[in-house]
């Protein structure tokens, strides 16, 4: 798909008297967003930056020559903008000229030429994930030859102009003619149906030019007079070397990957990543994903926290910043219910490894009916103040717990009249109002989870209700929260009926809301799911149901998993439990990157009701289940 239109920016500035040059350059950063300012190019990976503009003054760059250290240095660099200023006051006239004409490259400015590029190929379908099937020239030893490289994609998919120019063909294969830096470039695209362009038509970057026929998408491009000859055609060059994929991104497969100083299994190791992070590659692009996925090949990266170093490339996929973004950039999804209320249920934070989030229940009626809210900010906020200090998120979920239990007025539950969840919920919402102002402002509540349960069919813990009054009630208390707080997510109850009744009565629900709104995310409880190899945790069947079919309520929400685990089997191995649990974090980390924004255990103590815990009714570990979820 084409790159935005003010991609990854560098600006280099001589290291010799940096902070007079950052002074004149502090207007233009000013002016111009998503500028990295860089001091020297001596030890900074400018590969990192599609374009880049460089101050060409003296004793700074290789032979004098910013443009010539940037090419034979930093391949995957794109366009270099070149300004030739030998001090800090003649570079300011020029920026100025620039901040003026709204001009971030001084385009305008053609006398003397300083705008560079080369040619490039973005990836040229839209079909994911992204991968590298076959190589050009590859092992002309054993007789096969190949003309251009193979990508993946998937029959139908588009198929787009990985470089803009004009189309020369367009029968078997559509040929498209580029001109950059005074060179012609003709890419090939084999393996089409449905050709949409015509020969002589001008194309643009990410422009369709016909279907995908099958898995397989060919690419071979000509660049007369250079190349060689091969298979009959004339002037080939490998497509790998110009292909560049902005945000290009590789993600772990494994948990614990780990990233070594040089590439080789004996090498020293310098950080472990996660398979729900994101690493840079820090090679050029066509290079890194001959490597991706290939056994015994080493890929240099880096990862947001600045670990940098070498990861085995077989245990990794290629992948883009904007696919499959964390909900929460930097957060591991994976949780734990925790309840203040009971003598396990608060452990030390330092207990809780490397997960990111908690959730509570909120309760205010502590069985009685109370209303007291300023007792019930008591009771949590020291706690939670300790756990957000140590990093982990929170997500607090209302129930019939914070309001209506303990009112005669409202049981039994089963009697319920629209009128009386009418008066229920109008005294929810102003209760919800008032809690979420006592919280609003403190950064310590990450989302507002409306209700629990209200799909169950059993309501044994749980208040049953009819999705229109569900949905009634959730878009009353979300305008009290939202009144008060602008900046917690509020999301569904967690529905636990399964994805075909669970996925109707929440579309059912969503008809309800008011006009305007709607949640921040679908919440559920898959209990009895799993993946393969679990028959007696996943006996309702597989997780990619209920993901598909909760997904496809609101396709452009996370999906929230607020409890999942395993229930009534208190006398099973934690070795079985920390094998199903492990096995389903990894899988929806790595096959819904992005999709999930929490996977939350319940619970985390045995003899919190009946889940199965992650330690023991005294809080003791349970080998290998404890170590193995709070490091997952």
């Amino acid at each position: 798909m084409p790159s935005q239109a003010v991609i990854s920016h560098a600006f280099v500035l001589p290291d010799k008297d940096f902070y007079e040059w950052l002074a004149v350059l502090r207007p233009y950063v000013t002016k111009f967003p998503r500028v990295a300012v860089v001091r020297s190019p001596a030890g900074n990976n400018l590969n990192r930056f599609r374009n880049v503009t460089a101050v060409d003054a003296p004793l700074t760059w290789w032979q004098d020559s910013a443009l010539t250290h940037i090419r034979r240095i930093y391949p995957s660099v794109v366009m270099v903008d070149v300004i030739a200023a030998a001090t800090p006051a003649a570079l300011a006239p020029i920026l100025a000229r620039r901040i003026k004409n709204d001009d971030r490259y001084g385009e305008a400015d053609a006398d003397p030429p300083h705008i560079f590029h080369r040619f490039v190929l973005e990836w040229m379908t839209s079909a994911r994930p992204i991968a590298l099937l076959t190589r050009f020239n590859a092992e002309p030893e054993a007789g096969k030859l190949r003309a251009g490289i193979e990508l993946l994609t998937q029959e139908g998919a588009d198929v787009v102009a990985g470089a803009a120019g004009s189309v020369r063909a367009a029968g078997d294969a559509v040929v498209v003619e580029s001109q950059v830096a005074g060179r012609r470039y003709f890419t090939s695209y084999h393996g089409l149906k449905g050709i949409r362009v015509a020969v002589g038509e001008s194309v643009a970057l990410g422009q369709t030019l016909a279907l995908a026929a099958g898995e397989r998408l060919g690419i071979s491009v000509r660049n007369p007079p250079f190349g060689i000859s091969l298979l009959g055609r004339q002037n080939l060059v490998n497509p790998r070397d110009f292909l560049y994929i902005p945000q290009l991104r590789a993600r772990p497969l494994v948990d614990n990957l780990r990233v070594r100083k040089l590439p080789s299994v004996y090498a020293s190791i310098v950080g472990q990543v996660f398979s729900w992070q994101l690493l840079e590659p820090q090679e050029h692009h066509g290079r890194a994903l001959e490597k991706i996925g290939s056994d015994g090949s080493w890929l240099k990266v880096r990862d947001r926290s600045g670990i940098e170093g070498y990861a085995a490339a077989w245990h990794l996929r290629a992948t883009t910043l904007g696919e499959g973004a964390e909900v929460f950039p930097g957060v591991n999804p994976v949780g734990v219910n925790l309840d203040v209320l009971h003598r396990r249920g608060t452990p030390p934070p330092r207990r809780l490894g490397g997960i990111g989030w908690l959730r509570f229940g909120y309760n205010v009626s502590n069985r009685r009916g109370s209303e007291n809210i300023t007792a019930a900010l008591q009771r949590y906020l020291p706690y939670v103040q300790a756990c957000r200090e140590a990093g982990y998120r929170i997500i607090f979920t209302t129930s019939h717990q914070t309001y209506g239990e303990g009112k005669d007025e409202f049981w039994p539950w089963s009697q319920m009249t629209p009128a009386k969840w009418r008066r229920l919920r109008q005294r929810f919402a102003d209760m919800m109002g008032r809690i979420a102002s006592q919280w609003a402002g403190r950064d310590l509540v990450a989302a507002w989870q409306i209700w629990n349960e209200p799909d169950s069919l059993s309501g044994v813990a749980s208040v049953p209700m009819p999705p229109q009054e569900y949905g009634a009630m959730f878009g009353e208390v979300y305008q009290a929260i939202r009144a008060a707080d602008s900046d917690a997510r509020i999301i569904t109850a967690g529905f636990n009926s399964g994805p075909v009744k669970g996925s109707v009565y929440a579309r059912r629900m969503l008809e309800a809301l008011p006009a305007g709104i709607q949640p921040d995310g679908i919440a559920f409880h898959p209990y009895g799911r799993g993946v393969s190899g679990h028959p007696q945790y996943a006996f309702f069947g597989h997780i990619d149901e209920s993901v598909w079919a909760y997904s496809a309520i609101l396709p452009a929400k996370p999906l929230w998993i607020t409890e999942f685990g395993v229930l009534d089997r208190p006398k099973d191995s934690p070795s079985q439990i920390a094998r199903y649990a492990t096995e389903m974090i990894r899988y929806l980390k790595t096959q819904y990157p992005g999709r999930i924004a929490t996977m939350i255990w319940y619970a985390w103590a045995q003899g919190m009701h009946n889940g199965y815990g992650i330690v023991d009714t005294v809080g003791r570990d349970r080998p290998p289940l404890t170590q193995k979820f709070l490091s997952s």
